[in-house]
């Protein structure tokens, strides 16, 4: 069985070098085999060339001629796959050792199609936080509606048989096309889930807030009318928290507010989204609860 990473760069010639020797130290179960890291450079304008020099003939570059957005570059990544097993790591993220490993033996050992693990969340010179905060297991459209806090960019392995059938990532989409990937993966199938933290992510900056209140609102119309009328309240709630987040990173804290408070009223009880934003904020170091 084969195994393709799909890394997309866009002017990360300073970090992807560090994502790539974490691929290359991965060991694998025996019967498979690395097909490929195809690193996508989508319209860089710094010497990504340079960077991926000294990893030689081990790196399959692809290049954008313009920069089309994340979304396409992991579909071009995917598109150049063998048949076999496929997995995301974004530039500026690193795997823990033995992620590949672990998560190839549970998904062959549950019939998973895709799955995805917890993480070590860096924030500036902070200790980082394990996140999200769910035990080893499945996650259904019930979980997935709440938001995207299983970082698929980095964590998500996937057999190329079941991208193809779900569909690729929603290029018009600027932000949140992870979450709209798994919303319509989910709709037929679980997502696996290991609890132990197999890569570290530093989150980057949200992007404009437009780009992100554009995609929320085209989530909410692609996926609300499918769903129950408690998932559907879950689902607007979790897009008004994504949608807080993006202000409150620009500042804008009074919109940020008025989001969060439409948030709670929709789901003023057990509101998963929020307990995650709260969670990646005031957790302490190491601290994993229970789903």
């Amino acid at each position: 069985m084969l195994i393709t990473v799909v890394i997309p760069v866009y002017n990360r010639a300073h970090s992807v070098g560090r994502a790539i020797s974490s691929v290359l130290a991965q060991d694998l179960p025996p019967a498979y085999g690395l097909a490929a890291i195809v690193v996508v450079d989508d319209g860089s304008s710094d010497d990504l060339a340079g960077a991926l020099r000294p990893f030689g003939e081990r790196i399959q570059c692809l290049r954008h001629p313009r920069n089309l957005g994340a979304a396409a570059a992991r579909n071009t990544g995917v598109a150049a796959a063998p048949e076999g097993y496929v997995a995301f790591l974004d530039s500026d993220d690193v795997w823990l050792p033995g992620k590949l490993s672990a998560q190839i033996e549970a998904m062959a050992r549950n019939g998973w199609a895709a799955s995805c693990t917890a993480y070590h969340l860096k924030r500036g010179g902070s200790p980082p936080i394990v996140s999200p905060r769910y035990e080893d297991g499945e996650l259904d459209l019930s979980d997935l509606v709440w938001g995207c806090f299983v970082s698929p960019g980095s964590t998500l392995m996937f057999t190329k048989t079941i991208f193809e059938r779900v569909g690729p990532l929603d290029t018009s989409l600027g932000r949140l096309e992870d979450w709209d990937w798994l919303l319509r993966y989910a709709q037929r199938n679980a997502l696996g889930f290991l609890a132990r933290p197999l890569a570290t992510i530093e989150p980057s900056a949200g992007g404009e807030v437009a780009t992100v209140l554009q995609a929320a609102e085209r989530i909410r119309a692609k996926h609300a009318g499918h769903l129950s009328g408690e998932q559907q309240r879950h689902l607007l709630a979790g897009l008004d928290v994504a949608c807080a987040a993006a202000h409150y990173g620009r500042g804008e804290y009074g919109a940020a507010l008025a989001r969060l408070i439409r948030s709670i009223w929709r789901a003023p009880v057990g509101n998963a989204a929020l307990s995650a934003i709260l969670h990646n904020r005031m957790a302490a170091p190491s601290h994993v609860a229970s789903r």
